[in-house]
């Protein structure tokens, strides 16, 4: 499962043909602490794709304290080595990466 900040970031993710669960984690009306508290009992692991901006690399600190406290593994390494992909690519937002990639 993958954890993007908006639904732009999950069009994104479609468009360049990822067809995995994405769940979203500014959905209104819920908080980063009932999204962890929901995961718990549905993912044993997560790849959160928060943009690389300072704004992003926050909440994926935030996302990842509390999910690893409800024992979901948080896929460090593939959040690391995808980083490197959209660095490489010039953009810091997960949105962007259609445009990106697809011209």
């Amino acid at each position: 499962m993958v954890v993007v900040e908006g639904s732009r970031d999950v069009e994104a993710l479609r468009l360049i043909g990822f067809e995995g669960r994405i769940e979203v984690c500014s959905k209104v009306n819920v908080s980063n602490f009932d999204l962890a508290e929901s995961l718990k009992g549905e993912a044993s692991s997560v790849v959160l794709l928060t943009d690389f901006d300072e704004e992003g690399r926050r909440l994926n600190r935030h996302l990842t304290r509390l999910l690893v406290r409800r024992g979901v593994k948080v896929e460090v390494g593939l959040r690391r080595q995808f980083g490197r992909l959209v660095a490489a690519l010039g953009i810091h937002v997960i949105e962007a990466l259609d445009d990106a990639l697809l011209g």
